[in-house]
């Protein structure tokens, strides 16, 4: 009789987190289970990649078109802002639609095993042990710390107690819960997935061409597109100091902006957009937008930036170590997890702006350099981010779950 599991899709766009999904929807697949993906995602091209090893459910019902929650430490409003309050009141309503549509599906489908992709649809758990069926969730991201923390609390006791595994991608993520002595049996980090890059990559002169980017520069690369806990804004002042001296480096930005919404995103969104005009005028910067091969751009890259000042995990880092590209990162918690300033990596202060493009001045000037750093970043991404054994990790332990 063939396993079945269901996951739960966190996410409306396709970003890092739904990457690390296709990777678990493929694995699963891979090892003889049967996978549906309930979805909130609208565009085709977002879920492409998921059709393509799982059968999709549209989770959409009504008015109710997504479910989850406002608890990602990128919501940082006040509870008692207007937005705060109509945050908390969504998500009352979100928790209780959700948890009765992934009821219903597990009715209908009857899986082994409910996968939730993020804290953020902690009702899907709820759902699943509500059914009868254990569930596993994987926590990639640090939660909302809000005024109070009572949402936090909240969501940690309901990660902590509706799932039979929890899988968090870096030692902060588990600890975050602040499980007790008997829950953190549960809890294992494992970390993301990288699989090995193509043993003929394309060239780097195709893959320019594709991105409409120079031969003969320097491109160094962001991943995250226009948005605050990415750091856009100090990449673009580092390109504008960088700019003043050289015309030899090239920007890129790619990924989805955030341009509605609060006051504060709004004019996050305008001051990036100030200071990145007369920089594209010039071609020291390009503006990607949302691109469906990220993998293709950081091939392309010779230098990988991850500027977020937010502490989180920043996938494109393993990723640009998979091809064996430096990378510069702002020094959070998580990066300093991660990364030893100078061996495999350089870091700077989160907001320095003048450090960041002193980094990258550095790393342009000195290939040699980058190429050091860039095989030591491939050195740790196939001891600690290997796709394969991660995903065998918790494969097997899902199989322990349903009793195989």
């Amino acid at each position: 009789m063939k396993k079945r599991v269901l996951f739960v899709d966190e996410d409306q766009e396709r970003n890092g987190s739904t990457v690390s999904l296709e990777y678990l929807v493929r694995g699963f697949r891979d090892r003889g289970y049967d996978v549906d993906v309930l979805t909130w995602k609208f565009r085709p091209r977002d879920g492409a990649a998921l059709r393509q090893s799982a059968n999709l459910i549209d989770g959409r019902r009504g008015p109710v078109t997504t479910i989850t929650l406002c608890v990602h430490f990128a919501y940082s409003m006040s509870p008692f802002s207007w937005q705060g309050i109509r945050n908390i009141l969504k998500d009352v309503v979100k928790f209780v639609a959700g948890f009765l549509i992934v009821r219903r599906v597990i009715r209908t489908l009857r899986p082994d095993i409910v996968y939730t992709n993020e804290y953020s649809v902690v009702q899907a758990s709820v759902a699943s042990r509500s059914a009868g069926i254990p569930a596993v969730t994987h926590i990639r991201s640090p939660l909302l710390r809000g005024k109070f923390g009572v949402r936090r609390r909240l969501i940690s006791r309901f990660v902590l107690g509706n799932n039979a595994r929890i899988f968090a991608i870096t030692r902060q993520e588990a600890e975050q819960l602040s499980p007790s002595p008997a829950q953190r049996s549960r809890i294992q980090v494992v970390g993301e997935f990288v699989p090995p890059p193509p043993s003929r990559p394309a060239a780097q002169k195709r893959l320019r061409a594709a991105f409409s980017l120079p031969l003969r520069t320097t491109v160094v690369s962001m991943l995250g597109g226009i948005k605050p806990f990415k750091g856009t804004i100090d990449f673009l002042r580092a390109a504008q100091v960088l700019r003043d001296r050289s015309g030899r480096i090239v920007f890129v930005i790619a990924g989805s902006d955030l341009k509605e919404g609060t006051e504060e995103i709004r004019a996050y969104f305008h001051d990036c957009m100030q200071l990145a005009a007369p920089l594209r005028d010039l071609g020291a910067v390009v503006m990607a937008g949302e691109i469906m091969n990220p993998l293709e751009l950081v091939a392309a890259s010779d230098i990988v930036v991850s500027p977020s000042p937010q502490p989180h995990f920043s996938r494109p880092v393993i990723e640009a170590w998979s091809f064996a590209r430096p990378v510069i990162a702002a020094r959070t918690p998580h990066m300093e997890e991660c990364m030893v300033d100078g061996v495999n990596g350089l870091l700077f202060q989160p907001g320095d702006h003048q450090e960041l493009a002193q980094c990258i001045g550095r790393l342009a000037r000195d290939p040699r350099l980058r190429a050091r750093l860039g095989r030591e970043g491939r050195k740790r991404v196939r001891e600690d981010f290997d796709a394969k054994k991660n995903l065998d990790t918790i494969v097997r332990q899902c199989d322990e779950l349903i009793g195989l």
